[in-house]
């Protein structure tokens, strides 16, 4: 005869790479002050304590959840070979905006941390790697990749701002726009705001507001402004 327990199911062991999922969960949606080894305990079950015994402190708990986030964005396109330096470039840091724009929280931790682990440091690797062996020195290259993750970190951390900005100043234009039919500027100057007395917004007026429409398409073109500049710094430095 067999008889059947009541007792409630064990939790699969703790382990640094549990941790690191359930600190991960935790992190895409809240700010950097929110992540706390009692809040990622308690959502495990354990005590702090338990969670101190794989990591010594909240940075290097911060610097494994970024890891974790570079390894799951996949930032190396091997699809695209590296003599294609600007289609290889672009799209990485298309998938780093992707990255942080499908979880929010990220962008602040990884402004936050104070190190990095192995999947960082291989992304920034290979990234110098494709713009040098294009023909930048190695100092336009590092300023170069600081530029566009720099970019792509204030890009996203950005679009609920200019959204929300959107919104409260040009109420009318943002229903449109979010009905997916094409505004009327000629609102512009029926708002609180008037832009009579600033004419180069409104001659620049239809591309802030595609801008604002798609803000994966606005961070494109800016990230191709750069990427001109740098065909540019490479033919020059072809010329030396």
């Amino acid at each position: 005869m067999t008889t059947t327990s009541n007792a409630p199911a064990r939790t699969s062991a703790l382990s640094r790479d549990r941790i690191i999922k359930a600190a991960y969960q935790i992190a895409k949606k809240d700010p950097n002050d929110a992540l706390s080894m009692r809040k990622i305990a308690t959502k495990l079950k354990v005590t702090p304590m338990a969670i101190y015994k794989y990591f010594s402190d909240k940075s290097e708990l911060i610097a494994a959840v970024v890891d974790h986030q570079m390894t799951e964005s996949n930032l190396i396109p091997d699809n695209i070979d590296h003599s294609d330096w600007r289609s290889w470039v672009k799209e990485s840091f298309l998938r780093m905006w992707d990255a942080y724009d499908s979880s929010p929280g990220m962008a602040q931790y990884m402004s936050h941390a104070t190190s990095f682990g192995p999947a960082v440091l291989n992304w920034q690797n290979e990234t110098l790697k494709v713009l040098i062996t294009a023909g930048l020195t190695p100092k336009q290259a590092l300023t170069a990749h600081a530029a566009m993750a720099e970019l792509a970190t204030g890009s996203t951390i950005l679009v609920p701002i200019r959204q929300q900005g959107v919104e409260k100043v040009f109420p009318t234009i943002w229903k449109d726009l979010k009905a997916g039919n094409a505004p009327d500027l000629s609102e512009l100057n029926n708002g609180p705001v008037s832009v009579v007395d600033y004419p180069w917004l409104l001659m620049c007026g239809q591309a802030m507001l595609e801008n604002m429409h798609n803000s994966r398409d606005a961070f494109s073109a800016e990230l191709d402004l750069i990427l001109d500049g740098l065909t540019l710094q490479l033919a020059e430095n072809k010329k030396k």
